[in-house]
């Protein structure tokens, strides 16, 4: 429910280069402007300068990760940066933070068998469960169709053993999936709706009577802290 969220610090270790630090910001940034309705705020991040239990700790660990949803107590929400693996993207950022909004993968959707093909012999052992396809009261698609361009959609080739495929669209083969550029207008519009922002019955982010409209600004407060050592 959405009503039980409350506000959530984020936190980063201090071995976070500070260009990491403002590549997260500008993610947190876009996702204010993109979800807007009417110039008015749908997701808000704002900073804090005081430690709040109900947090979201960003760690340079392994892989990219986020819990999903509101968690109590510690959330934690992995951006690993080596030599050779970064998800220090703007659109890798954005993923995990639509986690930590609420959102499950595009390909967990509950009718995901008619729009893709899961090569489950393809897939490495450690990343079956990221394949799991969730009913409509775990993974609300929230009135709006299968989206193969959506910032949470996984790409055909994710947790393949030796890059093989793992994911196949079926009503489009040529189709690109996987994209992490921004976020797409059904993701924009399942954020405005999940927020309840705009209504269900709107397909677009022109809002209605917004004296009538239930704006919940649900503050996900992030905190940069260059000295703060976490011991995860």
């Amino acid at each position: 429910d959405v009503a039980d969220y409350s506000s959530l610090s984020v936190l980063r270790p201090e071995e976070m280069a500070e260009s990491h630090s403002v590549l997260i910001v500008d993610a947190m940034k876009r996702i204010e402007d993109m979800t807007r309705v009417n110039n008015t705020p749908c997701i808000q991040f704002h900073r804090q300068t005081e430690f709040n239990l109900s947090s979201v700790i960003i760690n340079n660990g392994t892989g990219c990760s986020a819990t999903v949803g509101r968690n109590l107590g510690l959330n934690k929400m992995t951006l690993m940066h080596t030599s050779n693996v970064s998800c220090m993207k703007i659109g890798t950022i954005q993923h995990e933070l639509l986690h930590i909004l609420g959102f499950y993968h595009e390909q967990s959707r509950p009718d995901r068998d008619l729009y893709v093909l899961i090569q489950w012999e393809n897939i490495e052992k450690n990343g079956i469960k990221n394949f799991e396809k969730y009913n409509q009261a775990v993974v609300n698609d929230l009135q709006t169709p299968y989206d193969y361009g959506s910032i949470m959609h996984y790409p055909q080739e994710a947790f393949g053993i030796n890059g093989s495929l793992t994911l196949i669209p079926i009503k489009n083969i040529n189709v690109i999936i996987g994209q992490r550029n921004n976020l797409s207008l059904i993701d924009i519009i399942e954020i405005q709706r999940y927020y309840e922002c705009i209504p269900f019955g709107l397909k677009t982010t022109t809002p209605f009577n917004s004296s009538a409209t239930r704006y919940y600004q649900y503050l996900f407060i992030w905190l940069l802290l260059i000295y703060l050592s976490i011991n995860l």
